[in-house]
């Protein structure tokens, strides 16, 4: 594999289900049966876009502004910059997001400077359909100019991992519980011991 493709939230940046700590807040892919969440398993399951799980969300409890938490909340992994030194640009990096501008504005990228080690920043929703419907995918590999089976796409929801490997993806899923062996398992799939040449690849970074 040549390319690996990374969610951005939940998987570059946390949940917020990781980072907000409220009494009224769902719980999430952290629900169990004392703090169930059955909208979030639609999510997980692909019926139901986290944007309407969000706002739905904010009907119930205007006190909470989803944006801001967002905002206010958003931080890169630590585990992201470790797997980018890992990786020691062996492969390309692409960021690939359903629709960060819709909380952060267009310019959202500048707000993460680790993007500027990623070779790639895609948006779903400029590209013209949402994950996790497999057309995502193929429009992604098309913007990147690769051949599907050489990515490896890591999420964070399993409805998406089905769309990418639907057009041929490799896929890994990243467990929000437990980050650090999420990012290990990416970086044993993609294989590139330390003696790996740099650079695979030779397509220019685009900017964001």
């Amino acid at each position: 594999m040549t390319t690996v493709v990374l969610d951005m939230g939940g998987v570059v940046i946390p949940t917020l289900f990781e980072r907000v700590r409220l009494p009224t807040f769902p719980s999430g892919p952290f629900s169990d049966a004392s703090r169930p969440d059955p909208s979030y398993k639609k999510v997980e399951q692909g019926g139901m876009q986290e944007r309407d799980y969000w706002a739905r969300l904010a009907e119930r409890h205007p006190e909470l502004d989803i944006g801001e938490l967002w905002r206010s909340c958003s931080v890169v992994r630590a585990e992201v910059d470790g797997l980018l030194e890992r990786l020691g640009g062996r492969v390309r990096v692409t960021a690939f997001t359903n629709d960060m501008s819709h909380w952060f504005g267009p310019d959202w990228p500048t707000r993460f400077p680790v993007l500027q080690a990623f070779d790639t920043i895609l948006e779903a929703s400029v590209l013209g359909v949402l994950k996790p419907d497999p057309a995502a995918f193929r429009a992604a590999a098309d913007a990147l100019g690769e051949d599907p089976c050489r990515c490896l796409f890591v999420d964070d929801l399993a409805a998406n991992l089905e769309g990418a490997a639907a057009i041929g993806m490799h896929t890994e899923l990243f467990d929000v519980r437990d980050p650090a062996a999420s990012m290990d398992r990416v970086a044993t799939r993609l294989g590139l011991p330390d003696s790996s040449p740099r650079r695979v690849f030779s397509t220019p970074r685009e900017n964001p």
